[in-house]
């Protein structure tokens, strides 16, 4: 007996993320993400990964854990779904529970969805889980515990170690060593931010620097980052009503993450303080926030209509100011650098990360988070995950300088698959095809 690991978005790369765990009776899935073209394609505006693997075996799938609510960990539902089963039990904590759900009803799916928290475990057959609470950059993301019969693997998808986070409580230190203590043979981690040393900020930081960028500006603010940073969002808004400025959503992503989130409860901003896109022309530019999805420069998106003066009327003139308040995903810095191009163009002043280090914390572990990680789940192998084959390596030699050996960190590549064996070996194996797929958002059931 053998338990396979496979990520059908293609180990190195960010975005995508669909990973299977299986052993000859049972697949688990975690995760089920989307990637984002920057480029105007006539046969799609999403990358998907290539399901066919699971169309084969899909009679094994006992559920699907989503660990939180980014597209690209969940986006890919509506595409997988009336490939692989729709009946497939869904397990997500409340928030991304309420995003699974608007998404899967933009497409008319109906699904399983079962809303799960830190203090559940659950059954699979051969697969038994334990949920731990983690901080990442939107509240209630999760990693969790895989107990198998072949050991216990960690699975720790995006996370950093905040201690004031802004929405959300503390991550579940003392439950991760109680885990690590019982015995790990393999720790499957988060690697995006390892060439980074110390540790990744907190979130509460970021205030400050809206502060400073709003205080003195006279025209529209817009501020641009990822559509379901929902701590942001917030911090945004405190800052924006502080000054005496009404609050406008450019784009579908944002008042869908809005809708949700303040019928949930986290996020809490005065009904009267936002208002229409198209009641922005009965107040001053100075009294005017605009939120706009985009900060990817997606061709399709709001901010990238607004720099090509192609948005509901909403123009950028001389004095207005953008903020961009994120990371680029890798591959995409030359799309936003053209964006941010145009966007000057048009007479405004744009924050960004390249000139200004403080716009943004990122929701990822660097170097100090990711020891502590693996110094609390102490497994005897690791794998780095959602990173490019450069963060993959440096995240091997952190883990050698904590007197790992270079071949018990695995770097696998594209669609290699890890093998964990009786006795506890754990090698990379047989390769299998894994290949995006560029889809139209507006179809359905085209993986």
């Amino acid at each position: 007996m053998k338990l396979k690991l496979i990520s059908l978005g293609g180990f190195g790369r960010v975005t995508q993320n669909l990973f299977v765990y299986e052993n000859e009776q049972d697949i688990l899935l975690v995760d089920c993400g989307i990637g984002f073209p920057t480029r105007e394609s006539p046969k799609g505006d999403l990358l998907v990964p290539d399901i066919s693997y699971l169309e084969q075996v899909k009679s094994k799938i006992r559920g699907l854990v989503l660990t939180h609510g980014h597209e690209d960990h969940y986006g890919g539902l509506p595409f997988a779904l009336p490939k692989i089963g729709k009946n497939i039990p869904i397990f997500a904590s409340r928030l991304t529970a309420a995003l699974v759900k608007e998404k899967l009803d933009e497409y008319k799916i109906r699904a399983r969805i079962n809303t799960i928290d830190s203090n559940q475990k659950i059954t699979l057959n051969s697969f038994s889980l334990e949920f731990v609470y983690v901080t990442h950059s939107i509240p209630d993301t999760l990693n969790l515990a895989i107990h198998t019969p072949l050991g216990t693997i960690f699975h720790a998808s995006d996370f950093k170690f905040d201690w004031t986070p802004v929405m959300g409580k503390q991550p579940e230190v003392g439950k991760i060593a109680s885990i690590g203590n019982q015995g790990v043979v393999l720790l499957v981690s988060d690697c995006l931010r390892s060439e980074k040393v110390g540790y990744t900020l907190s979130e509460a930081v970021i205030e400050d620097s809206f502060e400073r960028e709003i205080r003195g500006c006279r025209g529209k603010v817009l501020i641009t980052t990822i559509s379901s940073n929902v701590s942001r969002w917030q911090q945004a808004a405190n800052v924006s009503l502080k000054y005496g400025r009404k609050i406008a959503l450019a784009g579908r992503s944002i008042e869908k993450i809005f809708s949700i989130a303040k019928r949930l409860g986290y996020l809490k901003i005065p009904k009267n303080s936002v208002i229409k896109l198209k009641r922005i022309k009965n107040f001053p530019p100075k009294n005017v926030t605009i939120f706009v999805a985009g900060s990817q420069a997606q061709s399709s998106s709001a901010l990238n209509k607004i720099a090509g003066r192609n948005y509901r009327g909403l123009e950028i003139k001389p004095g207005d100011k953008v903020i961009f308040s994120g990371d680029y995903i890798p591959g995409n810095e030359l799309a936003i650098h053209g964006l941010i191009d145009d966007l000057s163009r048009l007479g405004a002043t744009v924050s960004y990360s390249d000139i200004l280090d403080d716009l943004h914390v990122s929701g990822h572990a660097a170097q100090a988070d990711l020891a502590l990680m693996i110094n609390l789940i102490r497994p005897q192998y690791l794998v780095p995950i959602g990173g490019a084959f450069r963060q993959m390596k440096q995240y091997s030699l952190l883990a050698q300088r904590m007197g790992y050996q270079e071949e018990q960190v695995l770097l696998p590549e594209g669609g290699d698959v890890i093998e964990i064996l009786p006795g506890g070996q754990i090698r990379i194996g047989a390769k299998i095809r894994v290949k995006s797929k560029l889809v139209d958002s507006r179809i359905r059931g085209q993986v």
